[in-house]
């Protein structure tokens, strides 16, 4: 079936269009001179539709787990610790509780009924694709052409970060990194599962996502992305045997790219062996632990620490200090720093039970069989953003939307069951869904 219908309602579409135009979120939508990001609207329709459709409910029966009540509850800690020190209704403060927690949260629990099926996920499989294609190319660009690069924002050094790096329209060079990395793995899992047009266009996608990955100078979600396949590949028995030659294949094309381009030589060079990065990482991750020994049951409120960081900075005896009004540059650390131990441990809680669990647990063999290909689609990403969160405060909508909604759509067959027409229960766990 094409077009709109039972199958393709209103509201896929939507969450499709809002993972797609989330990329020209923030400054991207101020830079285009849009009152409000697109992606605010879509979603905002697509669960609105989603709410008010009667047969999705009946059809995908959605049950509450302790992740869901993990993530409320973590919710709405961190939004009475923004009402309580006045940032729940700044900007930044608002975004930064609904881009990291709320709607990553809520993507999680509705990934199981929006993508019921494996018509929906193939789908989402080529919006990704498509997405990364782009993003890829114009990694590719910022770097060789320039002019070239539409939005003409993304290659103003004025907005954004780490201009000079291949940044895409987040105009952040990290966020461009990680979404780079879910896109490549999702159109790896296309290209196995499609044939003429879609498998020539995913393995395309595939290989120039592992340039535009390169390209973002961005160490982190370099190791990362090395670490995601190891560990993707480590999931099932043909990939295990294929991953010495993919490592030994992907080494010989970064050797031969830097070869090829010495300016990109030189700026991978400048990027592996820069320390002041490092020196502000380390100020203040020490900066939170002084805090959290001072705060430990509250810490000093939600998106507090850039405020507070001048009073818990200390010069170091054997490094500079060079930035002080930046976040905590390790998650964990933040929401200890921000929401208190107990907050950290909510937060802990949820990525234990959600994208982790995803992660480790095996799909149920009753469980549609492309969800074991998701499950390596997810695992690849989920290590990449695992690595960040240890590394950044990694602030950036899609890549935290894009974990959390692949790991709910994972983990659907231990959180739903299917019905028949007449809304009688008929398998737990999901296992009939697109049989």
């Amino acid at each position: 079936m094409r077009g709109w219908g039972p199958e393709r309602p209103a509201y896929l579409w939507l969450l499709l269009a809002t993972l797609v135009l989330n990329v020209f979120s923030g400054i991207g939508s101020d830079a285009l001179g849009l009152p409000i990001s697109p992606d605010r609207l879509t979603l905002a329709a697509a669960l609105g539709l989603l709410a008010l459709d009667p047969w999705a409910w009946r059809r995908v029966r959605w049950h509450l787990r302790p992740v869901h009540v993990a993530m409320v509850a973590l919710v709405v800690l961190a939004a009475w610790s923004a009402f309580v020190n006045d940032t729940l209704l700044t900007g930044y403060g608002l975004f930064a509780l609904a881009d990291r927690l709320l709607v990553p949260f809520v993507l999680f629990a509705v990934a199981p009924v929006v993508f019921c099926t494996p018509e929906r996920r193939d789908l989402l499989l080529k919006a990704l694709t498509v997405l990364g294609l782009y993003l890829a190319i114009t990694a590719v660009l910022e770097r060789v052409a320039p002019s070239l690069v539409y939005p003409r924002y993304i290659v103003d050094p004025s907005l954004g970060i780490q201009a000079g790096r291949s940044r895409g329209p987040f105009v952040a060079s990290e966020a461009m990194g990680l979404v780079l990395v879910q896109c490549a793995f999702a159109a790896a899992f296309l290209s196995s599962r499609s044939r003429r047009a879609w498998r020539r266009i995913a393995l395309l996608t595939t290989a120039l996502c592992a340039v535009g990955v390169l390209l973002t100078l961005t160490r982190s979600v370099w190791l990362g992305a090395l670490i995601g396949v190891v560990v993707a590949c480590a999931q099932q028995r043909e990939l295990r045997r294929l991953l010495p030659v993919m490592l030994a294949g992907g080494a010989v094309v970064v050797v031969a790219l830097l070869a090829a381009v010495p300016s990109l030589q030189a700026a991978v060079n400048e990027r592996a062996t820069t320390t002041r990065s490092l020196d502000d990482r380390r100020n203040v991750n020490e900066a939170a632990l002084r805090l959290i020994e001072r705060e430990p049951l509250t810490g000093v409120g939600w998106v507090g620490f850039i405020d507070a960081s001048d009073e818990y900075v200390r010069q170091a005896d054997d490094y500079p200090v060079t930035n002080v009004r930046i976040e905590v540059h390790n998650v964990p650390l933040a929401r200890a720093a921000e929401l208190g131990i107990p907050g950290a441990l909510l937060w802990a809680l949820c990525v234990v039970l959600g994208p982790l669990r995803a992660v480790l647990r095996r799909v149920p063999r009753s469980a549609p069989v492309d969800l074991v290909g998701w499950r390596l689609v997810l695992t690849g990403g989920a290590a990449t953003w695992g690595v960040a969160l240890l590394l950044s405060p990694v602030p950036y909508p899609l890549p935290n939307y894009l974990v959390f909604l692949l790991a709910g759509m994972v983990l659907a067959p231990s959180s739903t069951s299917t019905a028949d027409s007449r809304g009688v229960e008929l398998t737990a766990g999901g296992s009939g869904l697109g049989r």
